[in-house]
């Protein structure tokens, strides 16, 4: 049901003569735009936000449980946490960073693939926390649309822990939405139920 590799076909073309040819690719300065429109093609990012954390904590927990912990209005925080290998601050900084980076292409295992879920909150909020857990080390992240519409990722600290390796992910909800939230992740996580544990009710 989840599985997707990603295939392509390739098809041969023949051409005649001096006909001229470039390949297609995108300017620096372009990036901008094309990542903007990325990062709100959702038409409902409350549910896209839900769904693409929730999926890329499955795709990595080699069929553990992911912790999700509800927003409420004392609390208002949507909070994802898996049980993958965590991110090094070089990974964090350059595979987390790039759009359309994906480490799940070869995998039918993965529900994603096409490298842009991570950045879903975006379409919902102007920035969102990422706390990877790699290999004792804790790290905290801002990833965040600034003034220009430049999507940054910036290391706000970092300390020693004993937690296991994993990812939390915790986005900030707005009050009038936590209902709306709550009400969106019934929803979707019926059927996941057995990928799911949920820390708060």
């Amino acid at each position: 049901m989840w599985g997707m590799i990603i295939e392509t076909t390739k098809q041969k073309v023949q051409t005649s003569g001096n006909i001229q040819s470039a390949s297609c690719s995108i300017d620096a300065e372009d990036m901008r735009y094309i990542a903007s429109l990325l990062r709100n093609n959702y038409s409902d990012t409350i549910l896209a936000t839900i769904r693409e954390i929730i999926a890329n904590g499955i795709d990595v927990s080699n069929g553990r449980k992911v912790d999700v912990q509800l927003p409420t209005k004392l609390e208002p925080t949507f909070i994802v946490r898996d049980y993958g290998c965590g991110l090094s601050e070089e990974d964090m900084m350059g595979l987390y960073t790039k759009y359309g980076k994906s480490t799940k292409r070869d995998s039918n295992n993965a529900i994603g693939g096409f490298g842009i879920g991570r950045f879903a909150p975006l379409s919902y909020t102007d920035s969102f926390i990422v706390m990877s857990v790699c290999d004792g080390q804790k790290t905290a992240y801002t990833i965040r649309v600034d003034e220009k519409d430049d999507t940054v990722v910036s290391k706000m600290s970092s300390f020693d822990c004993d937690e296991e390796n994993g990812i939390y992910v915790q986005v900030p909800v707005q009050n009038k939405d936590v209902e709306d939230f709550n009400s969106k992740f019934k929803n979707f996580s019926q059927y996941l139920s057995e990928k799911i544990k949920l820390l708060n009710d």
